[in-house]
């Protein structure tokens, strides 16, 4: 970790102007976004992975209702709340919705002690149910990677609502009602591993005021 402690240039006179530049000016800016990336909410999500194995073992009860805690209090149009949480745990339905699904997902589906199908009532939101859907996808994610487990969206809603689409097989295997959309299955669990992977550098995802970059 950074320190001030670490700053010794060994130039003499100009070297200790330098070192108090950088005690009063950039070092508190180094140690608040320091703190700030310490923060247990923004630590869940730089930490975040699609895990695809999972372990056998079981999630407390406590845990799996702080998750749908998590779900319950995301974010909708007008405070709508369309979405409705299937929780499923019965291995023959898992292996059933797992052939539904592309191949890196199948183990992930099956290992997971639980899987939970966000589904959404378009009545409920016209306008913004996919959005909707997706905030407490995301949510429960977060929650999951906070107390220690790990989860993968598995993003099923197709669009056009084609009859052989997954998200069209999987509703008939869970009796989902006709009139609700199915937004995603996520399987949870304790990760079996944890991939590491790169993100984009924010210089190269920022814009001010115009789309266009300037050079």
């Amino acid at each position: 970790m950074f320190s001030a402690d670490h700053i010794n240039f060994g130039f003499g006179h100009n070297a200790s102007l330098l070192k108090f530049f950088i005690l009063d000016n950039i070092y508190p800016l180094y140690k608040i976004v320091g703190d700030i990336m310490t923060n247990s909410v923004l630590k869940a999500i730089r930490d975040r992975r699609s895990v695809r194995r999972f372990e056998t073992a079981s999630i407390e009860e406590e845990k799996i209702q702080a998750i749908l805690e998590a779900g319950r209090w995301a974010p909708s149009w007008l405070n709508r709340q369309p979405w409705r949480f299937l929780i499923i745990t019965d291995q023959n339905l898992k292996q059933r919705i797992s052939e539904s699904v592309p191949v890196i997902f199948i183990m992930g589906l099956k290992e997971a002690p639980i899987c939970i199908a966000v589904c959404v009532e378009p009545k409920e939101d016209p306008y913004h149910f996919i959005e909707d859907g997706a905030a407490a996808t995301q949510n429960m994610a977060l929650a999951a990677q906070s107390l220690g487990l790990g989860s993968c969206w598995i993003g099923v809603f197709n669009l056009k609502d084609e009859k052989d689409s997954a998200e069209k097989k999987m509703k008939e295997i869970l009796n989902i009602p006709k009139t609700y959309r199915l937004i995603s299955i996520l399987p949870i669990g304790v990760p079996k591993y944890v991939e590491e992977k790169k993100r984009k550098e924010l210089s190269q995802l920022i814009y001010h005021n115009n789309f266009q970059k300037t050079t």
